[in-house]
């Protein structure tokens, strides 16, 4: 068997680990070019999305005939639907080993704007002893909240968020039942249950019907208290929208870990918008550990995928 690899976040140990299990059945490769020249006679790729150009895509098709499984290191798969893959090749991602960081990050935001950090960051960088917020102060115990996307993520928000003491409301693409939210209902629903949410926490995959999901007419659809966070995909949420509803006052507050476009451009006007916090797409991060799961979930679907049982993560382009 032979195996492509290329890793950033978790190399170390995904190195370890392959070793451990293969040997020198891992190649890795640092290119394009070099993947491209390896992938004819090899049967699995292990690469983040970003890796998955238009070059990569077009080989997978026409160039790897014995390759059927492609494991993405990274919990969105943008780039790889965008190109596709022959029907051929099981694609899987890692949200699950990114849950706990990406969840407790969004939180982490929710909370920060929940408790008016940003606020009170800026009275002590000015020695200012400043109580006039405090009546705005709010928790998300005896809150509805809402969860847009319920996968690996949008699960591990809600867990922690129910703990808490919030309830929560999953959106997503069918409705299915799970016990993880006190309530779930399908995509069709959420102009309904906009008006409800105290918060909003954006977990879900970008596609063509998530594109500018949250838009002018959604925000006015929002209590003026509501907080939005979006640790997912930044083009979810129009930034220019936002942007405006943030400055009118439309909505209280949010947090972004991605932007659209992103990097956010250092002169764009969403920096300097009221009552936001921004973090540069790392939610992700969450030291060693966050490796060890990475790898951990990589070699359970290798061994799977050489025992010829069912994959795990399995995503659909």
């Amino acid at each position: 068997m032979k195996v492509i690899v290329t890793a950033s976040l978790g190399k170390a140990q995904v190195q370890q680990r392959l070793a451990d299990r293969i040997g020198d059945q891992a190649h890795w490769v640092e290119s394009a070019d070099a993947a491209v020249s390896e992938l004819p006679t090899a049967d699995a790729l292990i690469c983040p999305d970003h890796f998955i150009s238009a070059r990569i895509a077009e080989a997978l098709k026409t160039s790897a005939p014995a390759l059927k499984w492609v494991q993405l290191l990274t919990a969105g798969y943008d780039n790889i639907k965008r190109h596709g893959a022959p029907a051929r090749i099981t694609v899987c991602n890692a949200g699950e080993a990114y849950g706990p960081a990406v969840a407790t990050h969004a939180v982490a935001l929710l909370l920060a704007l929940q408790r008016r950090i940003p606020a009170v960051l800026a009275d002590q960088a000015r020695h200012a002893w400043e109580r006039s917020f405090a009546p705005l102060l709010t928790i998300p115990s005896s809150s509805t909240i809402v969860v847009i996307g319920f996968g690996p993520i949008g699960r591990e928000i809600g867990r922690i968020l129910r703990a808490l003491g919030a309830r929560v409301i999953a959106v997503t693409r069918h409705g299915r039942p799970d016990e993880g939210a006190d309530v779930i209902l399908p995509a069709g629903e959420l102009p309904r249950v906009l008006p409800r949410a105290d918060a909003i926490m954006i977990a879900a995959a970008h596609d063509e019907t998530t594109h500018h999901l949250i838009n002018e007419q959604s925000l006015s659809l929002c209590k003026k208290s509501v907080i939005l966070v979006n640790i997912a995909r930044g083009a979810i949420v129009e930034t220019g929208a936002l942007n405006a509803a943030l400055r009118s006052g439309t909505i209280a507050g949010a947090g972004l870990d991605v932007t659209d476009p992103e990097p956010l451009p250092p002169d764009h006007p969403l920096w300097d918008a009221p009552n936001l916090i921004i973090t540069p797409h790392c939610s992700g991060a969450c030291g060693p550990a966050g490796g060890d799961r990475l790898a951990d979930l990589a070699c359970d679907n290798l061994e799977r995928f050489m025992a010829g049982t069912p994959l795990k993560h399995v995503v659909k382009i």
